[in-house]
């Protein structure tokens, strides 16, 4: 990922707001030209072709670019990016082992802070929250999974976080050393009457 997309992704915070309603599939069609536009430029020529609402296709554009980047901050500490783009399951390979890699807000329904993210236990306990709080839905999955997860006083700062490269790279850079002379953390999921052992953790950005 180029430096003129981190600058790209800073203009896009200048132009959107956190208010681009919910998601929807007649949207997200309509806007899929998204995961082609290299640059800014690109999408808002693209939005000015097909008319679409800016705002939503704008949001699109900069949360897919802010997770290709953090996919690729991984890469620069030793991770490997996964070859096949259309692999939905994969995004990242540490030491051999499969990623999903979500990059993602702090969830509005642990208001009450429950889990100390300082600690090994608070970040499995949250990890748990994560699984069981996943879409029950066709895109239910047991993967290994690292969330990097932006914590931020407000919804436009957390946003902001999600290009604030700097912090994702020290952080992400501690995470890859401590891989290094930990390993990676091991995780028993209960699902359903099922146990999974999968390799998850939490990168917390604050």
């Amino acid at each position: 990922m180029s430096a003129q997309i981190e600058e790209d992704l800073k203009k896009t915070m200048n132009i959107i707001s956190t208010n681009w309603g919910l998601q929807n599939n007649y949207n997200d069609k309509a806007t899929n030209f998204i995961y082609k536009a290299h640059s800014l430029e690109e999408c808002l020529i693209e939005i000015e072709q097909t008319g679409v609402d800016k705002e939503y296709a704008l949001h699109r554009w900069y949360n897919y670019m802010t997770s290709i980047q953090c996919e690729y901050i991984f890469c620069e500490y030793g991770a490997v990016h996964e070859k096949n783009k259309y692999n939905h399951d994969v995004d990242i390979y540490i030491d051999g082992v499969p990623f999903d890699v979500k990059l993602t807000v702090y969830p509005a329904k642990l208001y009450s802070r429950p889990y100390d993210l300082t600690t090994r236990k608070g970040k499995n306990d949250m990890i748990r929250w994560y699984y069981a709080n996943q879409s029950q839905q066709s895109r239910k999955q047991m993967l290994n999974r690292l969330y990097v997860v932006c914590d931020a006083l407000s919804s436009d700062k957390n946003m902001a976080m999600k290009s604030n490269f700097n912090l994702m790279r020290r952080r992400i850079s501690a995470y890859m050393e401590n891989v290094k002379e930990h390993g990676l953390n091991e995780i028993l999921i209960n699902d359903n009457g099922n146990e999974y052992k999968l390799k998850s953790d939490i990168i917390h950005l604050n």
